[in-house]
């Protein structure tokens, strides 16, 4: 009676061990049969995209149209739709424009007798196009106080040139209501012609390049350079960027 115990018993421990054998070769099948059933991912054509994400989910030779004019990224030699082949574009998915962005002003200097406001305008240049900011003329700030102004302008460039020119100019009114240049320019000290920014600006690669690079702003003060004083040139600080951005956005 206890070799049929015995036997029976080791019959059920063969059964179990046959059973966690099966179970552990199985699950990874059961596994990916239950995902494929409870969050499918349809692929048609193949190739690596989900159909929610395929531009075109019946060619597996595309999955990406950039400029939507329904030519696949592979196959479109101009993916930005901006008129320049991929091979000589900068920036070949977006069709590129430079912002260039005054954050904050300080005028420095007395410009008008002992008057503590400064009537102010900047001229910006980019290839040449002239912009003035702000739109309504001329802004009024305090002397020798940081002013934050937003000021910025936008506009769209070849994207097979490489580096373009920024200039920065900084006018202020003064008691005849003339304008005369603010020196912003702490690098040159020529008083004829040391008082603008000019910038070679490299537009790099993708949207979001910058000069400075970091996220930034650049700091540029006129009294730097070493005219300040009360018969001199008068100063200025300014805290501006340069921006590469999509002209679309």
């Amino acid at each position: 009676m206890k070799d049929i115990k015995s036997g029976r018993n080791l019959l059920l421990l063969f059964m179990a061990v046959i059973i966690i054998i099966i179970v552990i070769i199985a699950a990874p099948f059961v596994y990916q049969n239950y995902k494929k059933v409870l969050n499918p991912v349809h692929d048609k054509d193949g190739d690596g995209v989900p159909d929610n994400e395929d531009a075109f989910p019946n060619d597996p030779k595309e999955w990406r149209d950039s400029d939507g004019d329904g030519i696949g990224d592979n196959a479109d030699n101009d993916d930005d739709n901006d008129g320049i082949l991929d091979s000589q574009d900068y920036l070949p998915y977006n069709d590129g424009a430079i912002k260039v962005e005054i954050y904050k002003i300080r005028v420095k200097d007395y410009l008008v007798l002992n008057q503590q406001i400064a009537k102010i305008y900047a001229k910006i240049y980019i290839d040449d196009v002239m912009y003035v900011l702000p739109e309504e003329g001329v802004k009024e700030i305090p002397i020798d106080e940081d002013v934050t102004v937003n000021w910025s302008v936008k506009q769209n460039v070849d994207d097979s040139i490489g580096y373009h020119t920024i200039k920065i100019e900084l006018y202020y009114k003064d008691i005849l209501n003339r304008d005369k240049p603010l020196d912003i320019n702490g690098e040159d000290a020529d008083k004829e012609t040391g008082k603008a920014l000019t910038i070679n600006y490299y537009i790099g690669n993708k949207v979001g390049h910058q000069y400075p690079e970091g996220g930034t702003y650049k700091v540029s003060d006129g009294s730097e350079d070493g005219n300040s004083g009360l018969f001199n040139e008068k100063d200025a600080r300014i805290y501006f960027r340069i921006v590469t951005v999509d002209a679309k956005a």
